[in-house]
């Protein structure tokens, strides 16, 4: 009796280890729902990212992925409130590049460390970036903003979709480098920004191409000047700013999935490859290249050291700047 009872337990013992062991730990996930944070409202350009990628791993993996959109304070809270998450793989965020390396320097002191509160799972995509401007714009060229900013300081408006991100940043430099004072104004997102600027409200805008080409293909904005290296496949007929004679003005806003901090390897590794298949069939690369955007393959390992690599590049842009919160 004694050894039957010694082998039982010896056997219990072997399934508790097997339940707890990294492989089973991969193998039964998700168990469950799963809620991916995005730090913006509905309608931007991360939104709907993260729509397209939690529908096919929803498909994939068996349980349901929610989009949950937590926005405010450029993406902080949103992302604030990933990093404090229980590290279990059932909470996860998809943001844009503001809150996770952009904007870091601009605030004195932030609820979490990206390097240190997050684990990368992947990259997402990156998207083009345009200078746009109402259809019945008073300032419908780069040359006509500068020369109306310069002979009117101040009145000239510039939307931000989120404070930290690269449209801030960029409206920053583009005001330092064209000696004009322009009024900055900022939004929780891109989509209260575009409709504002649909309305005249405000002037222009450094935005993502996904929140305005659908507007600027119907007539409701004006593209004014591509930040991209060489023109967009998408506004083939809209100048860069390296043909304005501006070259130091070319940037590519990124999306990419992170999840907090000691979350298990397993799942991580999971995730990426569930990801990156996604990310690499062609009905998605259809999807994005509709949204003026482009998938971006990643191992988490590589995402890291991309985050990094912004991190430092953004922060030079803040001090030469002098960009702060408003």
């Amino acid at each position: 009796m004694k050894r039957t009872l010694c082998t039982i337990a010896a056997l219990l013992a072997a399934t508790l280890a097997a339940a707890l062991s990294p492989a089973a730990h991969a193998q039964s996930y998700p168990a469950r729902q799963v809620k991916i944070i995005v730090p913006f409202p509905p309608g931007g350009s991360t939104d709907i990212m993260a729509r397209v990628i939690a529908s096919r791993l929803q498909t994939s993996l068996g349980q349901p992925f929610v989009v949950e959109n937590r926005s405010g304070a450029g993406g902080v809270i949103g992302t604030e409130a990933t990093a404090k998450s229980a590290p279990d793989g059932y909470t996860l965020l998809l943001a844009s590049s503001a809150p996770l390396a952009v904007g870091l320097k601009l605030y004195p002191k932030l609820p979490y460390d990206v390097q240190r509160d997050l684990t990368p799972v992947s990259m997402v995509g990156e998207v083009g970036m345009v200078l746009a401007t109402g259809a019945n714009s008073k300032t419908p060229t780069v040359k006509d903003m500068v020369a109306y900013a310069k002979a009117n300081p101040g009145k000239l408006s510039f939307g931000l979709n989120a404070l930290g991100s690269q449209s801030h940043l960029l409206t920053a430099l583009f005001q330092l480098r064209t000696g004009t004072s322009i009024n900055m104004i900022p939004y929780k997102g891109s989509a209260p920004a575009v409709v504002d600027l649909i309305g005249g409200t405000i002037d222009a805008d450094f935005e993502n191409v996904p929140a305005v080409l659908q507007h600027i293909k119907s007539g409701k904005l004006r593209a004014v000047a591509s930040l991209s290296a060489k023109r967009s496949e998408v506004l083939p007929d809209t100048p860069t700013f390296a043909e304005l004679g501006m070259p130091e003005f070319v940037a590519a806003p990124w999306f990419a999935i992170v999840a907090p901090a000691g979350t298990p390897a397993d799942i991580i590794s999971k995730l990426n490859g569930e990801i990156n298949k996604i990310l690499a069939s062609a009905e998605v690369k259809e999807v994005f290249a509709k949204q003026g955007a482009t998938p971006v393959i990643s191992s988490p390992a590589e995402t890291g050291a991309f985050f990094k690599q912004e991190i430092d590049k953004w922060a030079k842009v803040v001090a030469e700047t002098g960009a702060k919160l408003q």
